[in-house]
């Protein structure tokens, strides 16, 4: 029998629950700075560099997390844990952005 190790419903539900901590926390794994194209690791911040762009550093932090945990939680548990309910965790990741934006949106 050949089984994937891979969980795609632990992927899912780990990556929309990692991206909400790590973009609450402010926690990208590197940020990009346009206007001169420098990068950095971590929360490192350049002087007179302009914004930075954390987002991918954002994303690049919870794939990590949900490839680990993809790898290592079985799918037969994962499907049987979460069953039908698995779209339930990108709608509150959709609502937590919301609400960490929200004062974007006053």
């Amino acid at each position: 029998m050949n089984r994937s190790r891979f969980s795609a419903a632990t992927f899912t539900a780990v990556f929309c629950v990692a991206y909400i901590v790590v973009f609450a926390l402010d926690l990208p794994l590197f940020r990009y700075w346009p206007l001169n194209g420098d990068w950095t690791w971590g929360r490192a911040t350049l002087q007179d560099a302009g914004p930075a762009m954390a987002w991918y550093g954002l994303m690049a932090n919870a794939g990590i997390v949900a490839l680990v945990a993809a790898f290592v939680v079985p799918d037969r548990f994962a499907t049987r844990l979460l069953g039908n309910r698995l779209w339930l965790f990108p709608m509150a990741a959709m609502a937590a952005c919301v609400f960490l934006l929200r004062q974007f949106f006053a």
